[in-house]
């Protein structure tokens, strides 16, 4: 009975150890919408990783020289960084190059996952995928295909359309119904449907989703009557359509727009089989006016838009 009581008691003890442990044991952190890139910025050799803030503490591993490694958060002299999917640790600021101009997103997908590429193109070999809800770090971006940084050190190339750039939301389009009836789909629906707020009655007003010019105002061919507005959105030329207007729009070309303000009210003029508003997100080659398909590239709206 004693040694009964003795392993019973040895074993309560290993479990209010391991609860100890557990307590004081840091979880993971993620990379988050204040994460950054920085580069390896040491003369000769490799950067060591550490388990603490301190040159005394053990090394993780060693990073090489022009690596690139997703920053964490400020430690003192020292940054805490992502070293590989879901594995953090300490380094040297000193031997840190933050990179400038980098903004960090979110992969918005439906279903299925979002594949990386070894260039900005679907021709490119698939080199990694990412799920929904992933943060990485964007860092540049340029017809349709942004460079970022994941799982901590990994470059690649993935579709624009399928991030929401943290900071980016623009203003929802339709301010009385945030209902969709069909999704954006990367070369067949360019776009995003949203019905009225009672369905079947035309006239919920539209509303402009950033501020910037009007391009074109009018009727043409499958939008019905319709509104381009070039933007300039977080570093990026943007271009937001609005088709199916019930009649002509409010503003004409060449005209300035602010954010929220009417520009027409919804309706199912051109190719509309019920009244609703198709709105698209395009990110432009250039920063001129764009008006022809082929000067934009359409993007998934609601990496943009938050209803």
């Amino acid at each position: 009975m004693k040694k009964k009581f003795q392993k019973m008691a040895a074993l309560m003890m290993g479990m209010v150890v391991m609860l100890a442990v557990l307590a004081i044991t840091p979880g993971a952190e993620a990379a988050t919408s204040t994460s950054s890139a920085g580069i390896v910025n040491v003369s000769s050799g490799s950067l060591n990783v550490r388990s603490a803030a301190s040159t005394s503490s053990a090394i993780l591993t060693r990073l090489p020289k022009g690596a690139y490694v997703t920053l964490i958060s400020a430690s003192g002299s020292f940054w805490r960084v992502e070293y590989a999917s879901g594995k953090y640790g300490y380094v040297s600021a000193t031997y840190i190059k933050k990179v400038s101009g980098t903004t960090t997103a979110t992969v918005s997908l439906s279903s299925g996952y979002l594949n990386v590429r070894t260039g900005a193109g679907t021709s490119y070999a698939a080199k990694g995928r990412l799920t929904n809800g992933k943060v990485v770090v964007v860092l540049s971006s340029s017809n349709g295909w942004s460079r970022i940084l994941y799982v901590g050190t990994q470059l690649g190339f993935v579709s624009s359309a399928y991030l929401k750039t943290a900071g980016s939301s623009m203003t929802w389009p339709v301010p009385a119904s945030a209902t969709l009836v069909q999704n954006f789909v990367s070369g067949s629906h360019l776009g995003i449907d949203i019905s009225p707020s009672t369905q079947g009655v035309a006239g919920d007003r539209i509303v402009a989703a950033a501020p910037g010019t009007v391009v074109y105002s009018g009727s043409l061919s499958g939008y019905g009557y319709v509104v381009y507005i070039n933007s300039y959105v977080n570093g990026q030329y943007i271009q937001t359509r609005y088709a199916h207007l019930k009649s002509a729009p409010s503003v004409s070309a060449g005209s300035t727009v602010s954010a929220g303000q009417t520009i027409g009210y919804m309706g199912k003029s051109g190719n509309a089989t019920g009244i609703h508003l198709h709105f698209e997100v395009r990110i432009r080659h250039s920063s001129g006016t764009c008006v022809p398909n082929s000067e934009s590239t359409p993007v998934n709206p609601l990496g943009y838009v938050s209803r």
